[in-house]
């Protein structure tokens, strides 16, 4: 093992609060740290329906033009076929047939999915709203813009209305409205509407023109379009109410290579995977069901309350799953705990839930012959330390690294999660998982490790050269003025802390390392020339 007092005091606490896990990456751009809706730039960048602007970037900030926005949506429709589309003449003044954009344009307006300015023009360099392009997606998904109303004075009311009801907002910081849609917004917006079902008018048109007045002699309501065939369900299986009739999604339509398959992660939480022509896009985790989520000690109470009445009356089997680290046999550790700990008057602890350490309580709805019943999953995410032993293996496509706090018990391709100070195990990380070809040695990062492998690594955040006021063992450490409590899964060695007081803390600087939620996790002393680290606890 590495000497403790050479090392940096690192231990991961989920700079990422690990919403996301992704195995494998469809885009790789310049700028992927700009992208906040990665998921939905891998999708639309694996299916071909949006591309990156040159130079190896993005540009996912960048405002979506009416004209990005018609070729996005005839590709969603038409897939590659749209690029055989072709126009002798177009609808409007200053749409040349030459322009690249023209085809898609006269594509959308022939099927009332765009409409000109009223003046006619197009403007096809102008930029988009957020209400705009959700009223192409309608359309695109058979609304009928005239019968919901998505035309006239008022009509970004039906559209937020049933835009809603769609879900094309779901997933974003903010929902779709009158502001300019950047081109990752609007990539998230087309994710929900491939995920969103079909819909048709079956008595669309029953109508006559008396003396200037239409007349409607039956509903124009809209309704699924549903099909019974369980094999074609790729991205949804979700059914009509009191039917066996599947919806259809407008993936499964449009996009027959792209397929949506849910799954559990491997910390245990429900997630799903993106494929696409059967090629994996990446893992994601699956937040819908997510009621809770803590990043400190956690007791009966809080768990109480999350949970609520109505769903602690209806668990499917009596059970709620604790998983941690995503081991859910817990034998052999005194810190598992169980529903039976679970109440409206616990005040203690819950083992296994700390500072720096991620619990999510995920309550799924189950029905079981026609009872409305739960699953729940409390999922514990601990996080370590991890300093590459070497340069990236550039021959093999990997690189091993050093992650304190992990002892291998029995076998090197399986990890226990045992906290020992003394021990740490070796993990191989191989660059088809993650990116790891800049990885030289003694770099360091915050790992998550489950299922016997290192499923993320970032780097940390640190506060550089700073002054420690003072430190207390196991409590915090004063830094200029702030104080920061330990994080959990940190560890100390107390023959360095030993020769540390308040008083020679002052002597030099230091490198403070903080998890995610403010929590101090190490301590790098700067300028002595032994390098030495106190580990805090």
């Amino acid at each position: 093992m590495r000497n403790l007092k050479k090392v940096l005091a690192l231990v991961l606490a989920l700079v990422m609060s690990l919403s996301l896990v992704t195995i494998a990456n469809a885009a790789d751009f310049s700028d992927n740290a700009d992208i906040d809706y990665s998921e939905a730039v891998d999708v639309m960048v694996a299916a071909g329906i949006i591309d990156g602007v040159g130079n190896n970037s993005f540009d996912p900030n960048g405002t979506l033009t009416r004209e990005q926005a018609a070729k996005l949506i005839t590709y969603m429709l038409l897939g590659e076929n749209s690029e055989k589309l072709g126009v002798e003449g177009t609808s409007f003044n200053d749409v040349a047939a030459t322009r690249w954009s023209a085809p898609a344009i006269e594509y959308c307006a022939a099927m009332g999915i765009i409409d000109g300015a009223g003046d006619g023009n197009f403007y096809p360099a102008g930029k988009l709203t957020g209400f705009a392009f959700a009223k192409m997606l309608l359309t695109a998904l058979g609304y009928d813009s005239q019968i919901e109303k998505f035309v006239g004075a008022g009509w970004t009311i039906p559209v937020a209305t049933i835009g809603m009801e769609v879900g094309l907002h779901n997933g974003m910081e903010n929902m779709f409205g009158n502001a300019e849609i950047s081109r990752q917004e609007a990539a998230q917006m087309a994710l929900n509407a491939i995920k969103a079902p079909l819909v048709q008018y079956p008595n669309k048109g029953n109508s006559v023109s008396v003396n200037g007045v239409v007349v409607d002699f039956t509903s124009q309501q809209y309704e699924y379009i549903t099909t019974t065939i369980a094999r074609q369900q790729t991205i949804s299986d979700q059914k009509l109410s009191n039917s066996d009739d599947y919806t259809i999604e407008f993936g499964e339509k449009y996009l027959p290579k792209l397929e949506l398959r849910r799954e559990t992660d491997a910390f245990g939480r429900p997630a799903y995977t993106w494929a696409y022509d059967k090629k994996e896009i990446g893992n994601y985790l699956d937040d819908t069901d997510l009621v809770a989520e803590f990043t400190t000690e956690v007791t009966g109470k809080d768990l109480y309350d999350a949970i609520t009445k109505n769903v602690r009356e209806h668990l499917y089997g009596d059970v709620v799953t604790v998983t941690i680290d995503g081991e859910d046999n817990h034998a052999k550790n005194s810190a598992v705990f169980t529903e039976d700990d679970i109440t409206r008057t616990g005040t203690d602890t819950l083992g296994a839930t700390e500072k720096g350490v991620l619990t999510q309580v995920f309550v799924r709805n189950v029905n079981n012959n026609d009872k409305t019943l739960y699953d729940v999953d409390i999922v514990i995410i601990n996080t370590y330390l991890a300093i590459a032993s070497e340069d990236y293996d550039s021959k093999n496509g990997e690189v091993d690294l050093d992650v304190y706090g992990l002892h291998n018990k029995e076998s090197k391709s399986s990890l226990e999660f045992i906290k020992d100070e003394t021990k740490d195990t070796t993990a191989t990380v191989e660059d088809e998982n993650m990116d790891v070809s800049d990885v030289k040695e003694n770099d360091m990062f915050l790992v998550t490790v489950a299922a016997g492998k290192v499923q993320t690594m970032v780097a940390p955040e640190v506060v550089a050269d700073a002054t420690i006021d003072s430190f207390k063992k196991g409590k915090d450490v004063t830094v200029e003025g702030k104080t920061y409590e330990y994080a959990n899964t940190a560890k100390y060695d107390d023959e360095v802390l030993e020769q540390y007081s308040n008083t020679n803390l002052k002597d030099t600087t230091f490198n403070v390392i903080l998890d995610p939620y403010g929590y101090l996790i190490g301590i790098e002393q700067n300028q002595d020339p032994d390098q030495y680290v106190f580990l805090t606890g």
